[in-house]
């Protein structure tokens, strides 16, 4: 026994330190790169454009300004029906199950299924005072967005198995064991402060901010710069603590394995 917890205790501590390693790697790509004003990053563009010419413009860099919405107009969310320009829902089934315990009776527990979970892809703008900047955020969910809805609606077993949350409809199937659905969204809202850490390209085009051709750190939030590194530089010190503590008691419950 003391062998498995031990070898337990190895392996969280490893997570742990990866985790340690992951917000410091990003502590260091926050305070590595400079955040720029759009007129200053369309500038150099324009001069890398002229001497290289189109397509080749790669440039890491922050941008701080309003969310706006693209030439296309703002989007609205699939549950609450909201304006904006970027939004992301999440739909959870509650269920019983029956089980058997470890003597053998049947029980009976709750558990959940996640049935949808979407953030759109839409690119959107960000705008200072110097100009605007088209970003695509692709997968990448916005910290901070503002949480709209977060409710559960009881099952009350509609026909035909369609379940329907503002503009999204489900079809699941006749479920009797469904006690009912926690729905949550969250939306970026026109003229919410952004700030973006990611690469500036122009391989489309035109010039638009987004994850790093080649990997790195890509953010989105409504948070500023400084609020993300104390959050980061929390998560080093707590990982790295777990990591320390779990590793000595790993290694404490080897030993005495081998030796007992």
């Amino acid at each position: 026994m003391l062998l498995w917890i031990g070898l337990a205790a190895a392996v969280v501590a490893v997570v742990c330190g990866a985790l340690a390693r992951r917000s410091n790697g990003r502590v260091k790509a926050l305070e590595s790169v400079e955040t720029l004003p759009v007129g200053d990053l369309e500038a150099l563009h324009e001069a890398a454009a002229g001497a290289a010419g189109a397509g080749f413009f790669r440039q890491p860099c922050e941008v701080v300004g309003a969310a706006r919405p693209n030439e296309d107009g703002p989007l609205r969310s699939e549950l609450s029906q909201l304006e904006c320009v970027w939004h992301h829902h999440k739909v959870t089934r509650r269920y019983e199950e029956t089980y058997r315990d470890n003597d053998g009776n049947r029980r009976r527990r709750t558990r959940t299924d996640v049935v949808a979970d979407h953030a759109t892809s839409t690119p959107f703008y960000v705008e200072d005072a110097t100009g605007k900047l088209l970003v695509h955020p692709g997968k990448q969910k916005i910290d901070g967005a503002e949480k709209v809805q977060d409710t559960f609606e009881p099952y009350e077993g509609r026909s035909g198995g369609r379940i329907t949350f503002g503009s999204l409809v489900l079809s699941l199937g006749s479920r009797s064991d469904t006690i009912g659905y926690d729905r949550e969204e969250w939306v970026l809202r026109p003229g919410a402060r952004v700030f973006a850490h990611g690469e500036a390209g122009d391989e489309t085009g035109r010039l638009v901010l987004g994850a790093p051709a080649e990997g790195g750190v890509f953010i989105l939030s409504t948070r500023t710069e400084g609020q993300l590194v104390r959050r980061e530089n929390n998560h080093v010190l707590g990982w790295g603590i777990g990591a320390g503590v779990t590793g000595v008691a790993g290694v404490v419950l080897l030993i005495l394995a081998a030796v007992l």
